[in-house]
């Protein structure tokens, strides 16, 4: 699904073997998506017009599997261009590996939350009140994407990988886990290092990291390889199947981890509005469901677009699912 003017997602796709960049794919909607090993959504203009409901002064984005933002007044703000989004996306070098994200190009700021940050899988881009130079969108991109890695690789909960990573950058890890200095914190570190490490070349501009005191992660003994194995190391990654999709009848979802079953917490689908449509429950072992394409009150759901979302502990993936007239 490719995008030039902003009324459509743009699709980058983490794929092939070993070691590779991001490469932009057009595909149509739907089409081979089964083949491919992990994808980036991005959204931007009309697309993301979808997901704002309300007016001035109290409007707000419901973005699939995110809670709900109110944003700051319209005024003179100046959104992260689309094609530097991409191209940012695109000088990224990881490895393959199963996962789904999307990055939402905001038109104004939250309330809440001025700067561009991360929510699960899903990355906020903050606009500027001037163009952001290329340089920022190129670090700031890399860097959120950082944070989407640790949130579905290195949860919380894997405290051992923690603990390791603190052990390779020499850092205090019950310290550097409760600094109050954003900078200080483990979080923040790790996004910098994965920036610096397999950013582009405009998004490692600039002589360091964030936080000063640090040395720069290309010189960490280890560190890169620690990345690098990260996929094969995150038991916890949660794998999600959808069949048939699109459906017309009803729709199979699986979800499980590289070591066996996994148990789901919650499970719920909205509309292309952000709206719940219906919460679902487990149908067998705590990763297999189905929905009827029904809603929560047991109306049949029109056709059309919906985001399936699925949490187990701190991990939240959401997949796009189609229905059909049937």
């Amino acid at each position: 699904m490719r995008q030039v003017s902003g009324r459509k997602a743009r699709r980058l796709v983490w794929a092939g073997l070993g070691w590779v960049c991001l490469l932009l794919l057009a595909a149509p909607p739907g089409k081979g998506d089964e083949v491919r090993v992990a994808e980036v959504t991005v959204y931007s203009g009309a697309e993301v017009g979808r997901f704002i409901v309300g007016g001035p002064g109290n409007a707000y984005i419901a973005f699939p599997g995110t809670r709900r933002w109110a944003l700051c007044d319209a005024g003179q703000y100046s959104p992260m261009p689309l094609e530097e989004v991409v191209e940012a996306l695109g000088k990224i070098c990881y490895p393959s590996l199963k996962l789904e994200a999307s990055v939402v190009i905001l038109p104004m700021p939250r309330r809440d939350v001025l700067e561009s940050s991360v929510e699960g899988a899903v990355v906020f881009l903050s606009p500027g009140r001037v163009d952001w130079p290329r340089e920022h969108v190129h670090y700031t991109v890399a860097h959120e994407m950082g944070h989407v890695l640790h949130n579905a690789l290195m949860p919380d909960s894997r405290q051992d990988l923690w603990k390791e990573y603190a052990d390779l950058r020499g850092l205090d890890f019950e310290a550097a886990k409760a600094a109050r200095d954003h900078a200080g914190r483990l979080h923040e570190i790790f996004a910098e290092d994965f920036r610096v490490l397999f950013g582009g070349e405009l998004a490692r501009c600039g002589s360091g990291v964030e936080n000063h005191d640090l040395p720069m992660p290309d010189i960490i003994p280890g560190l890169k390889e620690f990345f690098l194995a990260l996929p094969d190391r995150a038991l916890g990654n949660m794998l999600i199947s959808t069949s048939p999709n699109p459906f017309s009848g009803g729709l199979a979802i699986r979800a499980w981890s590289a070591d066996g079953a996994i148990a789901l917490d919650e499970a719920v689908i909205y509309d292309a509005r952000g709206r719940v449509v219906t919460v679902l429950e487990p149908a067998g072992s705590g990763g297999e469901l189905n929905w009827d394409g029904r809603s929560g009150d047991g109306r049949l759901a029109a056709p059309g677009l919906y985001f399936l979302a699925l949490r187990a502990g701190p991990v939240l993936q959401v997949r796009k699912v189609a229905r059909i007239g049937g």
